[in-house]
C-alpha cells in the first residue's frame, strides 16, 4: 500500500513482556498466505542509538522464521510494522504474524553483510532462495537469485572451520550474517534513495541494498562485487566479444571508468552507514581461459577484466588514503586455468534456460533479446550463463578468506 496520505495505514506493535538489557537476534514469522510485499518495513525499537529500520522480502519462505538482525537493546524491545511500503499500490498484502527474540551472551564477534550483484548472489550455482527466484513475466518478478552456494556463504572466516552460511543457519551466537545481494544489480541499485522505477532487473521491488537496514555501526565486515553491470558492460562485452566475436575495447573502457567512480560513491555510503566495518570489494575473474576453443575475441574480454581490476584497485587505494577502511580482493590469479575453454572450468558457458522460476522465460518484462524464437517455443539464455559454477564460488570464497587473513581482519 502507498500513496494514500496515510489514511488507510494500519500499524501493529509487538512488545516483549520483559526488559532486555543486552543483545538479541530478532525473528519474524512469515506465513504461507497473506505475505506478498517485497519490501515490508519493520521498525525495531528499544535499541542503543535509536530506532532501526529493516526491510524484508516476505516471500522468504512459507511458515518459516526470517531474521531481522541482531541488536543491542536497552529497554523493552518492540517491533512495529505498518501496511505501507514505498512501492505500494494497494496490490500486495502485508501479513502481521509473530515476532521472536533470541537472547545472546554479547555482541557477535562477526556481524557480516554480503552486498552486490550476481557474482556475489551466487548466480550460476543454483538452488536459489524462494523470495529471490519467482514470478517470471509478472509485476512481482524477482530474479535476485541468492544461492546457498554463493561464495559469501562458503567463506571460512579467520579462525573458523565451518562456512559462514552454515554458522548463520544454525543461529550461532558468535556470527550474524545478512545477505542483500541481487543478480543484475548496478551501483545505483545499491545506493541510498528509492530508484527511479521499482521492478527493474537488479532491484525488482526490494529496497535498495544500503537502505535495507542491514548496515549499522555494529557491522564488522561488508563484502561485495559491483560495477560489472553498469552501462550494460558485462552483457554487451560477453555478447559481442565471446558470442559474436567482434568487439572494440574502446567501447567499454569509458563505461568501466564511470562504473568505478560510482563504485567509490557506493563504498563511501557503505562506510557512512557502517563506520566500524571492514569493507572488501571483490573483483571479477577472467571469464575465458587462455586456450582458444571458440571464434571469439578472448583477448579483449580478458583485457577488460584486467582493466576493471586495475581501476577498482586504484579506487580502493584512493579511498584508503582518505581514511576509508576498505580493501580489494583480486580473483583473477585464482581463476587462472579455470576459465571457459580451460580443462577445469569454474564458470558456466552458454546455459539454456529457464533454470528456476525467476530465470529468463518467454514473456519476461526485460531483455527479450535473451530468448531465441523456435517453432512453438522460445529458448531463453539462462541468467546462469557466464557466471561461476559451484567450483567457482568455492574459489571465490578462498580468495576472500585469504584477503581477510592478509589484512588481519578479526571482527569486533
Amino acid at each position: 500500500m502507498g500513496g494514500d496520505g496515510g489514511r488507510m495505514t494500519v500499524k501493529g506493535t509487538w512488545t516483549l513482556g520483559q526488559n532486555l538489557d543486552g543483545w538479541a537476534r530478532v525473528f519474524v514469522h512469515l506465513p504461507d498466505t497473506g505475505a506478498h510485499t517485497q519490501q515490508v518495513h519493520y521498525v525495531i525499537k528499544g535499541v542503543v542509538g535509536g530506532d532501526r529500520d529493516r526491510y524484508l522480502n516476505t516471500h522468504y519462505g512459507k511458515n518459516t522464521w526470517a531474521e531481522l538482525g541482531v541488536y543491542q537493546f536497552t529497554s523493552t524491545p518492540r517491533v512495529e510494522l505498518t501496511n505501507t511500503t514505498n512501492d505500494g499500490t494497494a496490490d500486495d498484502d502485508v501479513a502481521f504474524t509473530a515476532v521472536a527474540f533470541q537472547k545472546l551472551p554479547g555482541k557477535p564477534k562477526h556481524m557480516v553483510v554480503a552486498m552486490g550483484d550476481s557474482y556475489s548472489s551466487g548466480e550460476g550455482a543454483g538452488s536459489y532462495s524462494p523470495e529471490s527466484d519467482r514470478d517470471h513475466g509478472k509485476r512481482t518478478w524477482n530474479a535476485c537469485r541468492r544461492s546457498p552456494d554463493s561464495w559469501g556463504r562458503k567463506l571460512l572466516l579467520p579462525g573458523y572451520t565451518t562456512p559462514l552460511g552454515s554458522l548463520s543457519d544454525s543461529h550461532t551466537t558468535s556470527i550474524d550474517f545478512q545477505n542483500v545481494t541481487c543478480s543484475g544489480a548496478t551501483t545505483s541499485q545499491l545506493t541510498t534513495g528509492d530508484p527511479n522505477s521499482w521492478g527493474w532487473m537488479g532491484n525488482y521491488h526490494e529496497k535498495t541494498q544500503i537502505d535495507s537496514g542491514v548496515l549499522s555501526s555494529d557491522t564488522t565486515l561488508v563484502m561485495l562485487t559491483i560495477g560489472g553491470n553498469d552501462g550494460g558492460n558485462f552483457t554487451n562485452a560477453v555478447k559481442n566479444c565471446y558470442v559474436i566475436g567482434v568487439c572494440d575495447r574502446n567501447d567499454y573502457t569509458g563505461k568501466i571508468d564511470q562504473a568505478v567512480a560510482d563504485t567509490g560513491t557506493v563504498i563511501d555510503e557503505i562506510a557512512n552507514a557502517a563506520p566500524n566495518a571492514q569493507i572488501v570489494l571483490m573483483g571479477y575473474p577472467h571469464i575465458v581461459g587462455e586456450s582458444q576453443c571458440w571464434a571469439g575475441d578472448f583477448d579483449t574480454l580478458n583485457y577488460l577484466a584486467d582493466y576493471m581490476r586495475d581501476k577498482q584497485r586504484a579506487k580502493v587505494d584512493e579511498l584508503k588514503r582518505s581514511g576509508t577502511k576498505v580493501a580489494f580482493a583480486d580473483p583473477i590469479p585464482a581463476f587462472k586455468g579455470h576459465g571457459l575453454c580451460d580443462s577445469d572450468e569454474w564458470i558456466n558457458g552458454v546455459v539454456a534456460g529457464p533454470n528456476g522460476d525467476g530465470d529468463f522465460h518467454d514473456g519476461d518484462p526485460a531483455n527479450q533479446a535473451a530468448c531465441i524464437p523456435k517453432p512453438g517455443q522460445n529458448i531463453c539464455l539462462s541468467l546462469e550463463s557466464f557466471h561461476p559454477k559451484n567450483a567457482g564460488t568455492t574459489g571465490y570464497a578462498q580468495v576472500m578468506g585469504q584477503a581477510l587473513a592478509d589484512i588481519g581482519y578479526k571482527g569486533s
